[in-house]
């Protein structure tokens, strides 16, 4: 009976494991750790097999061959469970050497067994034991390939199941698992061979139900560490993290921000009900859609936060909370307001270069090549655009350089200058054509209009004085008056003006003349 039930057990444990190396080879590229599974698995399998064979013979020669066999995958199985909790421990290692490694004492124990023989220390003398069931004894090479095993299965697991202390929580709790699974059948084969010796593989129900509990662990709860390594990852970010709820409630942090909130409020970090408004950075979750703030000092630490808040949303594509990630861009920042004020700068300094280019330098106003430029614009304006152009020039001005010298004549030209650009509105433009000669540009107003308009700019230059040796000076100007209608020749305007001003200087000076139709054509 007993050898009916134990060929029944190991055909099921052998399709079990048969049907695991299947799903888990269909579903290697979806889980972290199937791999090693199917070859934990298949190697159960294969002992099954061997197993079953070995209750169905009698022979010694045949048992002795099926417990040769039956090496090989007992290494295996063992060496894939080692490479399972490597794999689980850090998916991101590389475990082909590992493997390499974990193959030379199966086939060394394969090959001592095969050559039992010779030396008779593998295998002991085949004999029955207690169940009515044929079994191949064992030698002390086999007790030693057995501690190996043990060893293996033990260390690997408390390797990286217990003494990672910087393990992250769920990661302990994991490996936690992984003990408890692959103790019980370390404990059911110690039992079988030890305690109470019945020469039966029991090991392997042991096993096949490891592999159960692991494919339903990996198919539902998951071994793939791909979680926690995204928790590790986002706690080493040097980048702020919060998760904040619907609500406004945040529910978690990285170790970034909790330093920030440390340095901001050290109960903050430890309350369960902090709010995103506590932060003091004037950020407002919007559940439509992700935003992007960039805060200056923020909360009064010195530093300069860009944050960002990502929307969370559940399947049904509502919102359910936010992921807000904030970066320290003090030193970018502050290095983009330096390239700021060096390029304000820059550009101040180009504005006044250029502003200098048509400037006159002793009086200020603008010189002849800016006239020039303003003339050739308005030149082609448009039918009934009214321009008028007064020509100055101040009456015996060589005889105030001989008289007082040049620094005198200096001052009257900065002083006339002056008189003439106060008060006047915009778009007049008032120039130094050269020497003490001036010119005005009048837009929208008629030839009568600008020579009244200089007119009153004479009397004031007239009632203006300057200290000189011994009294005051005083200086009077002669002008000349030119207008066009739309567009012109500017040449031919100044032109005008020009002959008008020697008509004003022929007729007395201190007086100012308005060009003649005969003294001015204006049409292009």
């Amino acid at each position: 009976m007993w050898p009916q039930l134990m060929t029944l057990a190991y055909g099921v444990v052998a399709s079990i494991g048969a049907h695991t190396v299947v799903a888990a080879w269909h579903g290697r590229a979806h889980r972290v750790g199937v791999r090693p599974l199917a070859g934990l698995a298949g190697g159960i399998a294969l002992l099954a097999v061997v197993a079953c064979a070995s209750t169905l013979t009698g022979d010694a020669t045949t048992l002795r061959v099926l417990a040769t066999i039956g090496i090989l995958p007992q290494g295996g199985l063992i060496a894939s469970y080692a490479v399972l909790v490597w794999t689980i421990g850090n998916p991101s290692w590389s475990t082909r050497w590992r493997i390499a490694l974990l193959s030379i004492e199966p086939v060394v124990a394969t090959a001592l067994a095969a050559t039992d023989g010779w030396h008779h220390l593998f295998f002991g003398p085949v004999a029955m034991n207690p169940l009515g069931v044929w079994v191949v004894q064992v030698g002390p090479l086999y007790w030693l390939h057995l501690m190996f095993l043990y060893f293996l299965t033990i260390w690997s697991t408390l390797h990286f199941g217990l003494a990672d202390p910087a393990a992250p929580q769920k990661k302990k709790r994991k490996l936690g698992w992984m003990t408890a699974i692959a103790l019980p059948p370390i404990v059911v084969n110690f039992l079988a061979l030890e305690v109470v010796p019945l020469g039966v593989e029991l090991t392997l129900i042991g096993m096949a139900s490891t592999v159960v509990v692991l494919r339903v662990v990996l198919d539902r709860q998951s071994f793939d560490l791909r979680p926690v390594a995204r928790e590790q990852v986002i706690d080493e970010l040097s980048d702020y993290f919060c998760l904040v709820d619907r609500a406004g409630y945040v529910r978690d942090f990285n170790r970034a921000a909790r330093q920030l909130l440390d340095g901001l409020d050290p109960e903050l970090t430890r309350r369960h009900d902090i709010r995103i408004e506590e932060f003091g950075l004037g950020v407002q979750p919007d559940p439509e859609r992700d935003t992007t703030t960039l805060v200056e000092d923020a909360s009064g630490l010195g530093i300069d936060l860009e944050i960002r808040l990502i929307v969370l949303r559940d399947r049904a594509g509502a919102c359910v909370g936010w992921a807000l990630l904030s970066r320290d861009v003090t030193a970018s920042h502050r290095q983009q307001r330096s390239l700021r004020r060096q390029l304000e700068t820059i550009e101040a300094l180009r504005a006044e270069l250029a502003e200098q280019a048509v400037r006159d330098p002793l009086t200020g106003l603008h010189n002849r090549r800016y006239l020039a430029d303003v003339l050739a614009v308005r030149s082609g304006g448009a039918a009934g655009e009214r321009n008028c152009v007064a020509l100055l020039d101040i009456d015996h001005f060589k005889r105030v350089n001989d008289t007082w010298g040049h620094a005198v004549g200096d001052d009257v030209l900065v002083g006339v200058a002056r008189v003439l650009a106060d008060g006047q509105p915009p778009g007049v433009v008032v120039a130094r054509n050269g020497g003490e000669e001036f010119v005005l540009v009048f837009p929208g107003i008629t030839a009568d209009e600008g020579r009244a308009r200089v007119e009153a700019l004479r009397a004031r230059v007239a009632a203006r004085t300057f200290a000189v040796d011994g009294g005051v000076l005083r200086v009077t100007f002669s002008a000349g008056v030119a207008a066009a209608d739309g567009r012109f020749d500017a040449d031919a305007l100044l032109e005008g003006a020009d002959r008008a001003l020697y008509r004003a200087k022929d007729n007395g000076r201190n007086r100012t003349e308005t060009a003649s139709a005969d003294e001015f054509a204006p049409a292009m």
